[in-house]
C-alpha cells in the first residue's frame, strides 16, 4: 500500500444519532467522505450544507489519525465516551456517514492499518459496505479470515444494472456486490446480510424479491431494509438527485413523498405504503430461512430482534434502547423503563457533550444540561409527545398504560395499528434469552 499523504485530522468514533433506538450505538468511520456518488445519501444533507459543503462536495477528504483511535480500544485513553463500552467488547458500526472500502481505501489504506490491530485484540464488529474489491483483495482476505466476529452488511438497492448505474454513482455491480457475499462468507462465519437500504419505491420494488433469493444463494442469512426518507430542507442541494431517482422511478419522487408522507421538513412515507412490501418481504425470509429486520422506526416490530442492523442474538449488542423495549412488549404485551435501563451503564456521560451527536441547537443544551445520555433517553420515555418517544418513533405502536412504583411511564403493545402479532413468552423467558 502506498504511503500517500492525507490529513489525519477526522474526528471519529461518534455515537449515533439514533442512539434511542440503536443497538451498535457507537459508530466509527475512517473518511471524511466517500468516493461513491449514490444519489439517495442522506450523508450529502448532514455534511454537504453549512459551512462544511464545499469540501464535502468538492470530495475533499480527510482520515482518522489510527495510531489516536487504537488508545480508545487499547483502553489507554481512560477518559474516552468509550471507556466502559470498548472494555466490554460491545460490538461496533464501522461505517455510518461514508464507506470504510472504497476508493479512498483503495488510495489510502486507513481502514486496513486500524483493522490490523482491530483483530489482533479479537474486537467485534458490524460492517456496512457497497465495495467489492476487499473481498478478492488477498491482503484484505487474508484480516477477514478465521474473523468470526466480524459481521458483513452489503447495500443494495436493486438487481437491475442499468438503475443502479444512475443510482449508485461509482459503485460495482449488483452482481459484483453479491460475488463479494459469496466471497466473504467463505472467509468468515460472522455472517453477511443483504443491506435492502434505501428501499425506494419505483426503483427497489422491481427486484426486491428476487434481490432477496439472490442474496440467500450468495450466502446471506439475514436482510435488513428501510425506505428512503426525502430531504426537502436540502431540496436545491438535492435538485439533480432526486430528479434521478424520479426518471428511474417512472414518476416525481419529490411529489410522491409530499403526497404519501406525514409531517414536513424530512418526509417518510406512512406506514399504509409501507406495509404491503414489508409483508412480502417477511414472508420471503420466513419461507427461506432468513432473518429480517427493520430499520425504518415503522414496522420494527417486525424484526427478529433488537438489533436492525441484523445481528443475531447471541451476540453482545446493546439492550438498552427503545428497539429493545419494542420486542419485549411484543412478546409479553407491555414493557417497563427497567427492562431495559441495566444495559444503559456506558451512557453515564454529559448529554451535551456527546461525541458526534447533534444536540440541535443551543436551547436544548441548555434544556438537557446536567443529564446524562442516560437520563436523556429516560426523559424521551417519559416524554410521549416527543418525537423520539417510544410512542411517537414507532407510530403508536407502544402506547402509554399507566406508571410503575418509580413513576414511570409503562408501555403496552398495541396490536390495533399493526399486522405483528404478539409472540406469548413470559417477561422472564424474554430477558433471560434476550432480545
Amino acid at each position: 500500500m502506498k504511503n500517500i499523504e492525507i490529513s489525519k485530522t477526522y474526528q471519529s468514533p461518534r455515537w449515533t444519532g439514533e442512539i434511542a433506538d440503536c443497538s451498535l450505538p457507537m459508530t466509527l468511520d475512517t473518511y471524511s467522505n466517500c468516493s461513491f456518488g449514490c444519489v439517495y445519501c442522506f450523508s450529502q444533507y448532514q455534511r454537504g450544507i453549512g459551512r462544511s459543503a464545499d469540501n464535502y462536495l468538492s470530495k475533499s477528504v480527510k482520515c482518522i489519525d489510527v495510531e489516536k483511535v487504537k488508545k480508545i480500544f487499547n483502553l489507554e485513553d481512560t477518559k474516552s465516551q468509550f471507556y466502559q463500552y470498548v472494555k466490554d467488547k460491545r460490538p461496533i458500526q464501522y461505517g455510518g456517514l461514508s464507506d470504510q472500502f472504497d476508493g479512498y481505501e483503495r488510495k489510502y489504506g486507513q481502514t486496513y492499518e486500524l483493522l490490523k490491530y482491530l483483530k489482533s485484540i479479537n474486537y467485534p464488529i458490524c460492517f456496512s459496505t457497497k465495495s467489492a474489491w476487499v473481498f478478492s483483495d488477498p491482503k484484505y482476505q487474508e484480516l477477514f479470515k478465521g474473523a468470526d466476529n466480524w459481521n458483513v452488511k452489503f447495500s443494495i438497492i436493486t438487481l437491475d444494472e442499468e438503475d443502479a448505474k444512475k443510482i449508485e454513482v461509482g459503485v460495482p455491480s449488483p452482481q459484483k456486490r453479491l460475488e463479494a457475499m459469496a466471497n466473504y462468507t467463505k472467509l468468515s462465519k460472522g455472517g453477511a446480510t443483504l443491506r435492502l437500504r434505501p428501499f425506494i419505491p419505483g426503483v427497489s420494488d422491481k427486484t426486491y424479491l428476487d434481490l432477496i433469493r439472490a442474496a440467500k444463494e450468495a450466502g446471506a442469512t439475514a436482510v435488513t431494509t428501510e425506505f428512503f426518507c426525502l430531504e426537502l430542507r436540502s431540496l436545491n442541494t438535492a435538485r439533480e438527485h432526486y430528479k434521478t431517482i424520479s426518471e428511474v422511478a417512472g414518476f416525481d419522487i419529490v411529489d410522491f413523498y409530499r403526497k404519501h408522507s406525514n409531517g414536513s421538513g424530512y418526509l417518510r412515507l406512512n406506514r399504509k405504503v409501507k406495509e404491503k412490501y414489508i409483508k412480502n418481504m417477511k414472508k420471503l425470509c420466513d419461507e427461506l430461512g432468513m432473518r429480517f429486520y427493520v430499520s425504518d422506526a415503522h414496522f420494527k416490530e417486525c424484526s427478529h430482534n433488537c438489533c436492525c442492523c441484523a445481528l443475531n442474538k447471541n451476540w453482545d449488542y446493546s439492550r438498552g434502547n427503545f428497539a429493545a423495549a419494542l420486542q419485549i412488549a411484543k412478546k409479553v404485551g407491555e414493557v417497563h423503563w427497567s427492562d431495559i435501563e441495566k444495559d444503559m451503564y456506558f451512557l453515564n456521560f454529559p448529554y451535551e457533550k456527546a461525541i458526534g451527536f447533534n444536540v440541535n441547537t443551543s436551547e436544548n443544551k441548555a434544556k438537557y444540561e446536567g443529564m446524562t445520555m442516560k437520563d436523556y433517553l429516560r426523559y424521551l420515555w417519559n416524554n410521549p409527545k416527543m418525537g423520539q418517544s417510544p410512542y411517537k418513533i414507532f407510530e403508536r405502536v407502544l402506547v402509554p398504560n399507566g406508571y410503575d412504583e418509580n413513576k414511570d411511564i409503562i408501555y403496552k403493545y398495541n396490536k390495533d395499528v399493526t399486522f405483528v402479532e404478539m409472540e406469548e413468552k413470559t417477561k422472564e423467558e424474554v430477558l433471560e434469552t434476550r432480545v
